[in-house]
């Protein structure tokens, strides 16, 4: 299965797998596979259905599997792929937890490529980098491809401002070191700021750069050796590849606890808040405090994030495969006509081309109103959202797609071509809940919950918005290690702007990132809530709470998936 098509991570990833299996699988065309094996989950829908029922499927997560549950294609890929690579511990974690079948193979980069420079004097010189400055680099894209002027949300960069921002306001000195692709939004939150920068590439182009502004990897190897201190403020991470990069070159970085870099990083290279952050970078700049961290950070990447390590996993788990109880069930060759399957893979490919992706006129609908409010407030706000869609609703009778709610006793079974979806919250009892349909809740600790009571139904996370406009207060929301059903009450208190204050072992993360503070700990609350209050105001700022326009979003791509199935049912 391919990658990216622009020499990005994904292409680097298919290329090391290539590498690690050279002489041990036989390439072969998607109709003959035995194996279906891809760095991006997501390019299976490139692939017939009837193929990747037939064929053993391998995929690696390039990011968590909470955040993908996010994602409406994720209802099929828990379906489809009968093995999940993960490349964090962090993502080893979630995918146990979600009952999904895992192994663990770490994310790693080309050892030949990322090594230290030791003339740092010289590399400055090349790159129009001032010799004696404090230098703070970020080779991640910041900016939405869909929108230049927005900032990515995965990647944070208005965290990374505002902890620039703090730093020149005490007078700390350093100079910004930017490179790569979409650094629109940046560039300018810096030069509005008044803080100094270079960028490395075409910063002319006003238009989308990604295929422009890529650079080769040994140019990425100097300008990380050029730099002091690389700066990661994500809210998640599958790596990233630039947290391996920088430990290799013997780079100092400092993090957001996400991804690979709690695997490499040393506790002292990891932040959780603004200020946590700007104290460390001046702490350094003092003291050189982050200077200890470098030799077991190279010494963890190049324990288990090198090639090498790649191609000894790869290689263990593909002499493992035959004793896969799934993999025998899925023996393709005597199964199936690979000619058949040609002939189908070939229609399959040329329809996603010319047919365009098309809602459906109508769908199921099933909803006992006055059994659960919260759900109540869902399905009016779903209503809504359809009739936006120009889609009508009728009595759902077994067949299409359905949208149930807490369902009525009439409900009637649903057919072989049926697609159900039942929305849920953490108040609906296990009894009512369809064992032939994919749940949807308001956040991930609410899939947690269902995987932990033995619920394994495919499942996704749409958060709607389903509340009345209420006064901003800057009051946080405690929630206490034992409260597992909280996602509406973390939602409803975002809408009013209140940071949350909330137990690191959950999965309330996933909903909070950065508008509030997490804590291990209950004696660490009250020192938090002080902390909370007076940051109320930039936390409500990063914050991103469910809007119609997201919800919409979701749905219509949930809807045009299944239509698209359904076409080859």
């Amino acid at each position: 299965m391919p990658g990216d098509g622009h020499g990005w991570a994904l292409d680097e990833d298919l290329r090391q797998m290539r590498m690690a299996l050279m002489g041990i699988v036989q390439e072969a065309s998607l109709a003959r596979a035995e194996i279906i094996h891809t760095p991006f989950w997501q390019g299976l829908s490139v692939v017939h259905p009837e193929i990747l029922q037939k064929a053993f499927v391998i995929a690696h997560a390039d990011n968590p599997p909470f955040f993908y549950l996010k994602q409406p294609d994720f209802l099929r890929g828990q379906e489809q792929v009968d093995l999940w690579v993960a490349r964090s511990q962090e993502a080893f974690e979630q995918f146990h937890t979600l009952r999904l079948p895992v192994t663990y193979i770490p994310y790693t980069i080309d050892e030949k490529l990322f090594f230290p420079i030791v003339d740092k004097k010289k590399l400055r010189k090349k790159f129009g980098i001032p010799e004696k400055a404090y230098v703070i680099t970020n080779l991640h894209r910041d900016s939405e491809g869909a929108d230049l002027s927005t900032p990515k949300f995965q990647k944070a960069p208005e965290l990374m401002v505002e902890i620039l921002e703090e730093l020149h306001a005490r007078g700390v000195s350093f100079h910004v070191l930017l490179a790569g692709p979409r650094r629109h939004w940046i560039r300018c939150a810096l030069a509005k700021a008044g803080i100094p920068f270079t960028s490395i590439g075409k910063s002319d182009v006003e238009g989308d750069d990604f295929g422009i502004n890529i650079l080769d990897r040994s140019i990425l190897n100097e300008l990380m050796n050029a730099a002091d201190l690389m700066l990661i403020p994500s809210r998640w991470e599958g790596g990233p590849q630039s947290v391996m990069e920088g430990a290799a070159c013997r780079c100092k970085i400092l993090s957001t606890p996400v991804g690979v870099a709690r695997d490499i990083l040393e506790p002292l290279s990891l932040y959780y808040s603004k200020s946590e952050a700007v104290d460390r970078i001046e702490e350094d700049q003092k003291r050189n405090i982050l200077q200890p961290t470098l030799e077991p950070q190279w010494e963890r990447w190049k324990r288990s994030h090198t090639m090498k390590r790649m191609e000894k996993d790869l290689q263990e788990l593909y002499q493992e495969l035959p004793n896969n109880a799934s993999f025998q069930k899925k023996s393709v060759a005597s199964h199936h006509s690979w000619l058949q399957a040609q002939q189908k893979q070939i229609f399959h490919s040329l329809r996603n081309r010319i047919c365009k992706k098309k809602l459906p006129s109508h769908v199921g609908w099933n909803h006992h109103a006055g059994k659960d409010r919260d759900i109540d407030q869902i399905f009016w706000s779903l209503c809504k959202i359809i009739k936006d869609l120009n889609i009508s609703t009728r009595p759902a009778d077994g067949s299409g797609i359905e949208f149930i709610g807490f369902p009525t006793k009439d409900l009637l079974p649903s057919q072989k071509s049926c697609s159900r979806f039942q929305w849920i919250t953490s108040s609906t009892p296990l009894k009512s809940l369809l064992q032939e349909a994919s749940i949807i809740a308001p956040g991930v600790q609410d899939i947690v919950n269902l995987r932990s009571a033995g619920l394994l139904n495919s499942a996704m996370v749409l958060p709607l918005p389903i509340l009345s406009n209420q006064g901003l207060c800057e009051e946080p929301l405690i929630i206490l290690e034992e409260d597992t059903t909280a996602s509406l009450t973390i939602w409803k208190a975002m809408a009013a702007g209140r940071p949350i204050i909330y137990p690191i072992a959950s999965a309330y993360y996933e909903q909070v990132f950065h508008g509030g503070f997490s804590y291990q700990q209950e004696e660490e609350i009250p020192m938090l809530l002080e902390m909370a209050r007076k940051e109320a105001l930039r936390l409500r700022v990063l914050a991103k709470v469910p809007s119609r326009e997201s919800a919409q979003k979701a749905i219509k791509q949930l809807l045009e998936i299944i239509a698209i199935e359904n076409k080859f049912l």
